[in-house]
C-alpha cells in the first residue's frame, strides 16, 4: 500500500477499535450517565478526526483526543476481562501491548510523523511505549482500586510520552516545555494517588 494511504487506514483503524473499546466499556460499566457519555465523547473525538485536514506534521497531535479516549476504554475493558472474566494474564499482556502499540503507530502516522522521523527510532518509539505502558498495567493491576481509576493514570502517562515525542520530533524538546508537561502530569498523578491514598485509609 502506497504511503501516501496510511493515513486514511489509520483513521478506519481507529474507528473500528473505538467501536470495539465501547462495546467493552457498555459490557462492563453498570453507569447508563458513563455509557452515553462516552458516545457522546467518541461521536466528538471523530469528528475531529475525520474534520480536520492539514499536509503540515502538527506540533501536538490532531487525534490526540480520540487516542486517549481509546486507550482509556481499551484499558478498562481488559482490567475488568482481567479481574471479572478470569483471561490469562499473559493474553491480557499481549493485548495491551497491542493496543498501545497501534494507538501510538495510528497517532504517528494519522499525523505523517512517520515521514519524518527516522524509520529506525520510529520502531523504538512504538516499543518503548508500548512497554511502558504495560509495566505501568501490570504495576497497577495489583492496587485495590477501581479500574476507572488506574486506567485514568495510565492515560496520563501515555499523555506525556507522546507529547514529548512530538516536541522531540519538531526539534521544540526545550527544558521549559518539557517541565510543564512533566509538571501538569506528576500533578494528575498526585490528585489521583492521593485520592487513592485516603479513600484507602478510609476504609480500613
Amino acid at each position: 500500500m502506497a504511503r501516501s494511504n496510511w493515513p486514511i487506514l489509520s483513521k478506519g483503524i481507529l474507528a473500528a477499535v473505538l467501536a470495539a473499546t465501547l462495546f467493552g466499556f457498555w459490557y462492563f460499566e453498570n453507569s447508563l450517565l458513563l455509557k452515553i457519555l462516552v458516545i457522546v465523547l467518541a461521536i466528538a473525538g471523530l469528528g475531529v478526526m475525520f474534520g480536520r485536514k492539514t499536509d503540515k506534521p502538527p506540533l501536538r497531535s490532531r487525534n490526540e483526543f480520540i487516542i486517549l479516549l481509546i486507550l482509556y476504554l481499551g484499558l478498562f475493558t481488559l482490567y475488568n476481562a482481567l479481574y471479572g472474566l478470569s483471561i490469562p494474564l499473559y493474553l491480557v499482556m499481549i493485548a495491551v501491548l497491542t493496543l498501545v502499540s497501534g494507538l501510538f503507530f495510528g497517532l504517528l502516522v494519522s499525523d505523517k510523523l512517520d515521514t519524518i522521523i527516522n524509520p529506525p527510532l520510529f520502531s523504538v518509539f512504538i516499543i518503548m511505549s508500548g512497554l511502558v505502558i504495560l509495566e505501568t498495567f501490570l504495576s497497577l493491576s495489583f492496587w485495590p482500586i477501581d479500574p476507572k481509576v488506574k486506567s485514568l493514570i495510565i492515560v496520563v502517562i501515555f499523555y506525556i510520552i507522546t507529547n514529548l515525542i512530538y516536541l522531540y520530533t519538531h526539534n521544540v524538546l526545550k527544558l521549559k516545555r518539557t517541565l510543564g508537561i512533566l509538571i501538569v502530569g506528576i500533578v494528575i498523578l498526585t490528585v489521583f494517588i492521593l485520592n487513592i491514598w485516603v479513600g484507602l485509609r478510609g476504609g480500613i
